[in-house]
C-alpha cells in the first residue's frame, strides 16, 4: 500500500513539471498547475475577443475549452476559428496557467507565451448523402401527387348538378 501511495505522489509531481498537459487535466486539477508553465494542444474555437495589448481565444480539447490570453503580435498566426462549418486551427500553446487570474477578473486562463500552429484549419464542405437527396425528391413527388388528387376530388364534389 505504501509503494502505491509513493508511486501516486511521484506521478502527480511529474505531471506538475511536464510540458504537455491536457486541457481537461488543467480544468479538473487547477491547484496542481496554478502558476506553472504549461503546454496544451487543441483547436481554436469561437471568436477572438480583442483587449488592451492582446486578445482572447478559446482552445478546445476533448470537449473541454479554456480561455487563452495572447499577445497582440501573435494574431496573424490565426487563420481559422472552429464553428459549425469551419474546422479551427490546431495549435500548441505554451504559457502560464492561472486558476484565478487576478489580471482578468478571476477567470481560469492561460497567458500564452508562444503559439505554434500544428495544423491549419479549413472551411468544411457539406456532404449531402445521395440517399437523402433521393428521399427528399421522392417526398416532393408524393406531396405533389397528394395535392393533385385532393384538388381533383374537391372539384368533383363541387360540380353543379350532383
Amino acid at each position: 500500500m505504501k509503494t502505491k501511495s509513493i508511486a501516486f505522489v511521484v506521478l502527480l509531481a511529474m505531471t506538475a513539471f511536464c510540458h504537455g498537459q491536457s486541457i481537461p487535466a488543467l480544468v479538473s486539477n487547477p491547484d496542481l498547475f496554478d502558476g506553472k508553465i504549461v503546454t496544451v494542444d487543441g483547436e481554436l474555437v469561437g471568436d477572438i475577443i480583442e483587449g488592451k495589448g492582446g486578445f482572447w481565444v478559446n482552445v478546445l480539447e476533448a470537449d473541454v475549452a479554456i480561455g487563452v490570453w495572447c499577445p497582440s503580435n501573435t494574431r496573424e498566426k490565426i487563420k481559422f476559428l472552429g464553428k459549425y462549418d469551419v474546422e479551427g486551427d490546431v495549435v500548441r500553446i505554451t504559457g502560464v496557467f492561472h486558476k484565478r487570474c487576478v489580471e482578468h477578473t478571476g477567470d481560469t486562463d492561460i497567458h500564452a507565451g508562444s503559439i505554434e500552429v500544428l495544423k491549419q484549419g479549413r472551411i468544411k464542405e457539406e456532404q449531402i448523402p445521395i440517399e437523402k437527396v433521393i428521399f427528399a425528391f421522392s417526398l416532393g413527388i408524393v406531396s405533389l401527387a397528394a395535392i393533385g388528387l385532393l384538388h381533383i376530388l374537391t372539384r368533383r364534389e363541387s360540380l353543379p348538378g350532383d
